[in-house]
């Protein structure tokens, strides 16, 4: 990835295509990928759905955040916080410091140094803050004692160790009767796991552009330089086997999981595969209010997510529309086990309009709580969207939706509700 320019764009953002190698519109700072770069993304939709569309002039993102890397440049993609469809000043930097804050609140991935995201954070690229992110990680490791395991070497020593391979020693040294064929094991950390991590160090050496993260990346690299550098790909860390003696490591593994998938050889090829770190926002945005209901509830109240899923109908003796709430609250027992539902949660990564007398809340979202009240038996419901950062909106001024059903004696109550980010 040497040399190659970061570009950071808004989802839904239209990026334009530029016919040469330069800026379009001859403006130097404007966003701009090549026919490479957009028939690589256009691509991306064969495995997520919906990920962006090609259109006049350009593509335009939805849906995914994060970074990807394209033949040309590396692409970042950051979430739209704002209500306004043009782009405000420093908005770049509110939404790098959104989606990080997301990522660690919802335990996506584990980022150092979020409370109050330094300034120097939020002004960088995001492949910065992951590679600063997976250093942390790694030095982290080192200062506590690399992870040593006992490895098999066969060498020719000169004097005995471990055990004598007999027909190995006649064939290597017959001729050197002064030297033994041995096979020993030997408790080191020059094991499989660090070298995963040397390994991600070496491809990731030249794609920090801030120079805090050049010198954090000489510091590690000292740590390890002891450890052989190999060749490894994200498959062969995740095939490394895990248990509760790895388990101080599984940080740093997954971070060289992730930036090990960024180095494909297949770009240079000309395949049509981008890799990258992509999250989806809805998925998100989801287990971060999971979350952060989960603070709220404490003790007094059980949180589940994704469930349990029930059937709306049946169709010949068979279930069918599977309802999966995003988030339900419970009410348990003096045992701890929930017993009575309290609320149910639906949480949309959608902009609201303040200015819409229903805040553009939209009639299929009303339906589907509709569905949760009368499958679940519940008439205290949810819709959770995240608070723009250019006009926070009181939760108390949002609509308030009251629906008779029957079946239920009393009234369904849908709240609107607005969350940080």
């Amino acid at each position: 990835m040497e040399h190659l320019r970061v570009i950071s764009v808004l989802e839904h953002e239209v990026i334009p295509i530029a016919d040469g190698a330069g800026p379009v519109d001859g403006a130097k700072d404007t966003a701009w990928i090549s026919e490479a770069d957009a028939s690589t993304l256009v691509s991306l939709n064969r495995l997520r759905k919906g990920f962006c569309e090609q259109e006049a002039g350009g593509v335009k993102l939805a849906q995914h955040c994060g970074i990807v890397r394209l033949p040309s440049c590396v692409l970042e993609i950051l979430p739209k916080i704002g209500i306004s469809d043009t782009r405000k000043a420093n908005e770049l930097d509110r939404s790098r410091a959104a989606l990080l804050n997301m990522l660690h609140h919802a335990r996506q991935i584990t980022m150092t140094n979020v409370g109050a995201v330094p300034q120097r954070t939020v002004n960088a690229p995001l492949l910065d803050v992951f590679i600063d992110t997976f250093l942390g990680c790694a030095l982290d490791q080192a200062r506590r004692g690399l992870l040593a395991r006992y490895v098999t070497h066969v060498d020719d020593l000169s004097v005995l160790k471990g055990r004598l391979h007999v027909h190995g020693h006649i064939r290597r040294n017959l001729t050197r009767p002064h030297l033994l064929h041995c096979e020993h094991d030997e408790f080191t950390g020059d094991n499989a796991y660090n070298r995963a991590i040397r390994a991600t160090l070496n491809i990731c050496q030249s794609w920090g552009s801030h120079p805090s993260t050049r010198r954090r990346w000489f510091e590690t690299h000292a740590r390890f330089a002891g450890i052989t550098s190999v060749s490894m790909t994200a498959a062969d860390v995740a095939r490394l086997p895990r248990n509760r003696t790895t388990r101080r490591y599984e940080p740093v593994l997954k971070w060289c999981e992730w930036l090990l998938s960024m180095n494909s050889p297949s770009m240079s090829a000309g395949a049509t595969h981008a890799p990258g770190l992509l999250f989806d926002m809805n998925k998100l945005f989801e287990a971060h209010v999971s979350r952060l209901e989960g603070v709220a509830a404490g003790e007094a109240y059980v949180v589940s997510t994704q469930g349990p899923k029930l059937a709306l109908a049946t169709s010949n003796g068979e279930e069918a529309f599977e309802l999966k709430p995003d988030v339900i609250i419970w009410h348990p027992a003096s045992n701890g086990v929930p017993t009575r539902i309290v609320r149910i949660l639906d949480a949309k990564w959608k902009r609201l309009d303040h200015q819409d007398p229903r805040w553009g809340v939209q009639q299929t979202d009303i339906y589907q709580l509709l569905a949760y009240a009368i499958r679940y038996r519940c008439r205290h419901l949810e819709l959770v969207y995240p608070a723009p950062s250019d006009n926070l909106i009181e939760s108390n001024g949002a609509p308030f939706f009251e629906i008779m059903a029957p079946g239920l004696d009393e009234k369904i109550e849908v709240r609107i509700k607005t969350v940080s980010v």
